[in-house]
């Protein structure tokens, strides 16, 4: 069975009215099979589009920085995507939370396409304006933002913006803590040390 989804709604309705963008996310009812190629293809494009943007961003400044490494940074990003959604479910658990990894996941992927058509938007603008792009960026990171914390409201079922906004900060407490002690397991020490 095909899904039929009108993207152009969809992205507009995410911009305008995040909460209901989210529910007609999870009425997908997207399963493991689809949401682990989805996982896969939007950890692909936005991998492509950050070794676009730091090509770019070297080719224009001269300045070489040995970070367009793609097959480390998808890796990576494929494990926070993972992981974010784990985190996530679990501090948000704690807190009275009902979403199902698998509603977070799709909630995520979501917003990594949303990410990658941003992006995508950044490149063009700093071919333009490069000065405008770095002032949109964050911008739209900010506002990526505040659409995660709706997101994340609507698949806990909480109706508190204060509390997802509580998980994301605690949920991000926890995933650097976590990282920090994998790093430590590994052997991983700080530049110099």
């Amino acid at each position: 069975m095909a899904l039929q989804i009108d993207f152009k709604s969809l992205i507009t309705e995410t911009v305008t009215a995040p909460r209901s963008a989210a529910e007609r996310v999870l009425a997908l009812g997207l399963g493991k099979e689809s949401l682990g190629l989805l996982v896969a293809l939007v950890a692909v494009v936005n991998t492509i589009l950050y070794s676009l943007s730091l090509s770019l961003f070297e080719s224009s400044t001269g300045v070489q920085t040995g970070m367009n490494l793609p097959i480390l940074y998808l890796m990576i990003l494929t494990s926070v995507i993972v992981l974010g959604a784990v985190v996530l479910r679990w501090v948000g658990q704690m807190f009275g939370g009902q979403a199902s990894l698998g509603q977070l996941l799709s909630l995520i992927v979501w917003l990594q396409v949303m990410r990658a058509i941003a992006q995508a938007g950044l490149l063009v603008l700093t071919l333009i304006l490069p000065g405008l792009a770095n002032m949109v960026a964050l911008v739209l990171g900010l506002f990526g933002l505040w659409i995660m914390v709706n997101f994340l409201d609507v698949a806990q079922g909480w109706n508190s913006l204060g509390k997802s906004f509580l998980v994301m900060v605690l949920a991000g407490v926890g995933f650097v803590f976590g990282l920090s002690l994998f790093m430590l397991l590994i052997g991983a020490s700080p530049m110099g040390v």
